[in-house]
């Protein structure tokens, strides 16, 4: 980059100094920078208003991939001034010179700060580095638990739980509830969608993996909710300015921001629920219109995300092509891993040295902190993020760098919990666009809880309260002040989340007794829900359930009993029940605020 605009300044100075015709002075100094050919031409407000326009271009080349954009704009004013200038008599021949000298001047002074910056980066980095040396990573050797099920559901977790599963059973194109802004950037329905799938996942593998109803089906309803054109039609656009290639095939090559968070989504759905429909050659459906159908799967998606990581010189895929993100990488990565787990695949096996290696190398700064960004082709980013409890799978040392850091700038000298951001009020919520502190505390609160440092999770949720108005609507929802969807899916994986949690269910999936034991099939959302079940030796169950209001007489469903089997309960109405030939059995159950139900085998045909 820095070659090409000091060439231009070159030929710009070149052409000046050769006392050319009119024309081509304009058109040489317009290169050099965007607009400059009207400072030659003596029209200071066309310059200022390609600078505008170009540097609006520039944004939309972030957000959307567009690269035809900035240069079609710089060569057009170009182009547009050099007409101008054979036209009139009104020149500044020294213009060149001025742009030059400007252009020296602010890459000099640019140079001086990364300079700066690196250095206080490098330094950041030793006086970590001596921190470090006397730190323990978390989750190493024995301070990683052993697959668990965590506390119950509190009264705002079932809340949460209950706005995510409201939202997902609206029918497919309404969008009520969600944040419709646009579908390029992090406020895209895609990334919402992905984020409550992954937090009611989370939820049901570390407080209620003996249960299935109204979450799986929240999740299923969500998976279905992905394949609206609304949600992927971006990549048609996306693909044709960023490479040039009109096909909107959304899995071909490069979207790993659907291919990547999709098959993390998915992966995650087939981890908890065990239901592999979506690995079935074109269970999915991508439809653009009655000639254009892109049949796909979990495999599909993963094929075609490990071909672009083999592919790449980076070890990393790009997006919105051109830009690398740390984000995109992480749920891709994710993704196969957990492919690879529930199928057999070795994606990981061929990519995971070169992804460390790249991850490293292209996004991690020199004080230890990632990058969210970089340009393949320019070589820019930005922002110095942690991204612990994603990255642990992946690149654990990166984690647990980050992680130790973010601790320790937790906590004032005397002890006490206190956010480094806690007096900031530009907090960005990425799902829409505003300042608003939810999306960056539950990230805080996330990597907290997943390190086993239960402490410092409660505090920042504490400060945060402190700060942002957060209750229980008339709806039964959870709602955090002006936060948008996707913040608090984010806050539901911090809630919903345990020690361990996200590394478990990425690396070790539902142990054997929880994937064979009984199961609760159903209840009649919403008039109850399950804030804990677990299976404890997969013959017997567990469960709490909860209600609001008054007291209810319901039926549960088990499924996955021992065929004829009988089992005691304790809880409900009957004091026990034999399962049917296909292992299910219904019950009544009076609930009221909290209810405890058991049911323990006694007897009967053992599986087999």
């Amino acid at each position: 980059m820095l070659a090409i605009l000091g060439s231009a300044q070159a030929v710009g100075v070149a052409a000046s100094l050769s006392g050319g015709k009119a024309r081509n002075q304009g058109f040489a100094t317009g290169m050099m920078l965007p607009g400059a050919g009207f400072l030659y031409t003596r029209d200071p407000a066309r310059f200022a208003l390609t600078a505008v326009v170009f540097a609006f271009s520039l944004l939309l080349w972030f957000g959307t991939g567009n690269m035809v954009l900035p240069p079609v704009i710089w060569i057009g004013a170009a182009a547009y001034a050099a007409r101008r200038a054979s036209r009139s008599n009104r020149t500044w021949r020294r213009a060149a010179l001025a742009v030059a000298g400007a252009t020296a001047l602010t890459a000099l002074e640019v140079g001086r700060h990364r300079r700066r910056s690196f250095a206080q980066q490098v330094a950041q980095a030793e006086a970590a580095n001596v921190f470090l040396g006397q730190a323990s990573r978390p989750l190493e050797g024995a301070k990683r638990p052993d697959v668990h099920v965590a506390d119950e559901l509190d009264d705002e977790e079932l809340a949460l739980t209950r706005r995510f599963v409201d939202m997902a059973n609206q029918a497919p194109d309404d969008w009520s509830n969600w944040n419709v802004i646009d579908q390029f950037q992090p406020a895209a329905l895609r990334y919402q969608i992905n984020a409550v799938i992954d937090a009611l996942a989370l939820q049901q593998y570390t407080r209620v993996p003996a249960f299935k109803g109204y979450l799986e089906d929240a999740q299923r309803q969500l998976i279905t909710r992905y394949l609206e054109k609304k949600v992927w039609g971006y990549w048609a656009l996306e693909n044709l300015w960023g490479n040039l290639e009109w096909d909107p095939d959304p899995a071909k090559r490069q979207n790993i921001m659907m291919t990547g968070y999709f098959a993390q989504s998915l992966g995650l759905y087939q981890t908890v629920s065990g239901d592999l429909q979506h690995s079935e050659p074109g269970s999915l459906m991508f439809t653009w219109n009655d000639q254009r159908r892109y049949p796909l799967s979990y495999g599909a998606l993963c094929a075609s995300l490990a071909a672009d990581y083999v592919r790449s010189p980076w070890g990393l895929v790009v997006c919105e092509p051109n830009w690398i993100f740390s984000l995109c990488n992480m749920r891709g990565g994710t993704g196969l891993r957990l492919h690879d787990r529930l199928h057999g695949t070795t994606y990981w096996d061929q990519i995971g040295d070169r992804y460390r290696r790249g991850f490293q190398q292209e996004l991690v700064r020199p004080d230890g902190m990632v990058n969210g960004h970089r340009s393949s082709r320019v070589g820019i980013g930005a922002a110095g993020l942690t991204l612990s409890a994603d990255l642990r799978n992946l690149v654990p040392n990166v984690a647990d760098r980050g992680f130790l850091l973010l601790q320790a700038a937790c906590r004032t000298p005397d002890g006490e919990i206190a956010t480094p951001f806690r007096t900031d009020d530009r907090l960005l919520d990425p799902g829409n666009y505003t300042f608003n502190p939810l999306a960056g505390y539950a990230m805080v609160m996330e990597e907290a809880r997943e390190a086993g440092d239960e402490e410092l999770s409660r505090g920042v949720y504490r400060e945060l309260r402190e700060r942002l108005h957060i209750s229980i609507d008339n709806r039964g929802w959870l709602v955090a002040e002006g936060a948008s969807i996707l913040a608090h899916a984010g806050l539901g994986r911090a809630l919903f989340g345990r020690h361990g949690g996200w590394m478990d269910i990425v690396e070790k999936g539902m142990p054997a007794i929880w994937q064979e034991g009984p199961v609760i099939d159903s209840v009649p959302y919403p008039q109850v829900m399950v804030a804990r079940a677990v299976s404890p030796n997969g013959r017997d169950l567990g469960a709490v359930l909860r209600t609001v209001g008054r007291q209810e007489r319901v039926t549960v469903t088990f499924a996955r009993l021992r065929p004829g089997g009988r089992y005691t309960l304790t809880g409900a109405l009957e004091d026990a029940v034999v399962a049917d030939d296909a292992g299910r059995a219904r019950v009544q159950v009076e609930v009221a605020g909290r209810s405890a139900l058991t049911l323990t085998f006694q007897n009967g045909v053992e599986n087999r």
